[in-house]
């Protein structure tokens, strides 16, 4: 099994490894943890095809953790 060539894969030197916690995204823009590295931020945008704003959710920046939004509406921390 293999993925179709249509998905594009791309490996990023992160220090915050744990991209799940730190980026939250829809098909059209991206939150990612305000400390993200510049070269990060570049790829999300490039591959995803997003625009990028960095950002905090509840004073928390883990925004993958405190938000979880779709192309429909999204839910927040309560914050």
């Amino acid at each position: 099994n293999s993925l179709p060539d249509s998905v594009v894969v791309q490996r990023v030197e992160e220090r915050l490894s744990a991209l799940g916690n730190i980026v939250a995204c829809n098909d059209h823009v991206a939150l990612v943890h305000p400390d993200v590295d510049r070269e990060t931020e570049d790829v999300i945008s490039d591959v995803l095809g997003v625009e990028v704003f960095r950002q905090i959710v509840g004073g928390q920046a883990l925004v993958g953790s405190y938000c979880k939004f779709s192309n429909h509406g999204g839910m927040v921390h309560p914050r």
